[in-house]
């Protein structure tokens, strides 16, 4: 029986572990590795799509969010990101034909179905959850907490905390990644934590209310994950089940919510990882 094979493309920064680790999969050798089946994770340009193209075997993508933003606006053929560009539709037909995609949530999914990609739907955790407990509490004055990369700051809707913050006093917004984010800086009742260890952000994040995370178009957030493994009520500006919308008054009800997101935990515990290439087993 052939074992499938991983390749990450190089773009993709520092997760919660490895996709080997947590898919428990070989890393993709091309040489040797031509016939196996193997999951693409990542499509960011085009030696990314070249390795899927050239691949003689089984082919798997892993569609990460930002590699669709990417592959829409169509691949550069050289250094300059304003110069020639490959267009998107015959490489999404070839795609379609000789792939199969998998996102982690229905915007991706609509979004590549009308790029001409059909897609199945998965969410993915990198981290360990089995060592995700129940650590909510209720607090009078509830603590969110959200995350930026860079300074892509309104691509991550940090542009959107200052009114958030301003119309919820009685919240404390907590933010990593960066400490320069100047128009945070004025409002009390939001904490600059600059980039930490992630060992000591999630020991600082278990014991807060949820996750804010206010990205228009992306894949299933790490933070987002680790908010429900923990049974906190995360808040997101992509619509989940079992989570709090942004665009819902999720603020405002978060408020209330006196009990763990018991429920919404264990609906996330059977889904996540469910792959063809790795079949996680839940604890439920």
């Amino acid at each position: 029986m052939q074992e499938f094979k991983v390749r990450v493309a190089p773009s993709i920064g520092e997760l919660e572990r490895t996709f080997e680790e947590a898919w428990d999969l070989e890393t993709y050798n091309p040489e040797t590795d031509q016939n196996e089946p193997t999951v693409f994770v990542g499509l960011y340009g085009l030696p990314d799509f070249f390795a899927l193209w050239r691949h003689k075997g089984e082919k798997y993508i892993f569609w990460c969010g930002s590699d669709i933003r990417h592959f829409k606006k169509g691949y550069w053929l050289d250094d300059n990101e304003w110069g020639a560009r490959l267009d998107y539709k015959p490489l999404a037909n070839w795609i379609n034909k000789h792939c199969k995609s998998w996102v982690e949530n229905e915007l991706e999914m609509q979004v590549l179905a009308w790029l001409g990609i059909k897609a199945n739907i998965c969410p993915s955790f990198l981290g360990d959850i089995s060592k995700y407990d129940i650590s909510y509490k209720w607090s009078n004055k509830p603590k969110v907490y959200t995350s930026v990369s860079g300074d892509d700051f309104e691509l991550y809707g940090w542009d959107k905390i200052p009114k958030l913050a301003k119309e919820n006093p009685d919240m404390e917004f907590h933010c990593y990644g960066t400490s320069s984010y100047i128009p945070l800086m004025e409002f009390q009742n939001v904490f600059i934590h600059g980039r930490v260890p992630k060992e000591k952000m999630n020991e600082e994040i278990k014991n807060m209310q949820g996750a804010l995370r206010l990205v228009e178009f992306e894949g299933f957030s790490e933070i987002v994950a680790k908010s429900i493994l923990w049974g906190q009520w995360p808040i997101s500006l992509i619509e989940y089940p079992f989570m709090l919308s942004i665009d819902g008054n999720g603020l405002e009800l978060l408020k209330n919510k006196k009990e763990p997101n018991v429920e919404g935990r264990e609906y996330y515990f059977k889904i996540l990882n469910q792959f063809p290439w790795k079949n996680t087993k839940s604890p439920f």
